[in-house]
């Protein structure tokens, strides 16, 4: 029941956080992200009690198709997952699972006033193009490259942070872990967006369990900085790609947030010397 309980909440927080990044309506897209924001909480809420308890649970889950046409049927897709979650809990006094389901009534409700939404959604259209802007053949395999790659990477590396900082004890550690979770969901949510833009908007793929559960955080942050380094050389080298001067100033912006990254990331790893 736990583990389901666990798996059925990062659920509904991808449902949400991917129908928000594919909304016409750029502020009930935003509304969207705020509640998958929520579920977000919910889900590290949920596991900070299940490690305190010694309770089983995983961040893999079953894979997540997208298969909304309009914005009402978006907004009925996310429902579904919250009413799974709703199922599970009960309301017996306990304040997690009351304040969880408070939450959900609150955001269901939200929701069901958005069943009958018209507005047509093109995430999943293939244009190729953004804002009105087209790529040479080999500016657009390029880009669509990493921006596959990139978004699972911002999506593993929001796992793996979580289910570190969980069992880090160290409070400068902790913040790390934070500002890293926020750096990749900012990223995240700027490739998805291209991607709904461009027509090929979708979840990225599970994160194993061996993955996010490395046998020595030294490696794993040994690693994650020859990663961050092969990341700013893909921005660097997609910006020269890319003809479009705004999307180079884009991922020029992103290559330097990158030398931030791999200077926490070296604290971090002196932290734990």
């Amino acid at each position: 029941m736990a583990k389901r309980l666990f798996v059925s909440i990062h659920e509904g927080w991808l449902r949400l956080l991917f129908a928000s990044f594919s909304a016409q309506d750029r502020a009930w897209g935003e509304t969207l992200y705020d509640y998958a924001e929520i579920l977000y909480r919910h889900l590290r809420f949920v596991e900070d009690m299940f490690v305190k308890r010694g309770i089983e649970y995983s961040w893999e889950r079953p894979g997540i198709r997208l298969r909304f046409a309009t914005e009402g049927e978006a907004a009925r897709f996310c429902d579904e997952a919250l009413a799974r979650i709703e199922a599970q809990l009960s309301d017996d006094g306990d304040p997690l699972a009351k304040r969880i389901l408070h939450d959900l009534g609150f955001i269901r409700k939200e929701l069901a006033g958005a069943f009958e939404r018209e507005t047509k959604i093109g995430a999943f259209d293939r244009s190729m193009t953004v804002d009105g802007v087209s790529f040479s053949q080999e500016a657009l395999a390029a880009l669509m490259l990493f921006l596959f790659e990139e978004s699972y990477k911002e999506y593993e590396l929001i796992v793996i942070y979580s289910y570190a900082q969980t069992r880090v004890e160290d409070k400068r550690l902790h913040e790390i872990f934070q500002i890293l979770i926020d750096e990749s969901k900012f990223h995240l949510k700027s490739f998805a967006r291209i991607m709904a833009k461009m027509g090929i908007l979708s979840v990225p793929r599970m994160v194993t369990s061996e993955i996010y559960r490395f046998d020595s955080l030294k490696k794993f942050l040994e690693e994650g900085i020859e990663e961050e380094k092969g990341a700013k050389e893909q921005c660097r080298a997609l910006a020269e790609a890319v003809g479009d001067e705004n999307f180079q100033r884009f991922f020029n912006f992103i290559n330097y947030q990158e030398d931030y990254h791999i200077t926490l990331m070296e604290e971090a790893l002196e932290r734990i010397q």
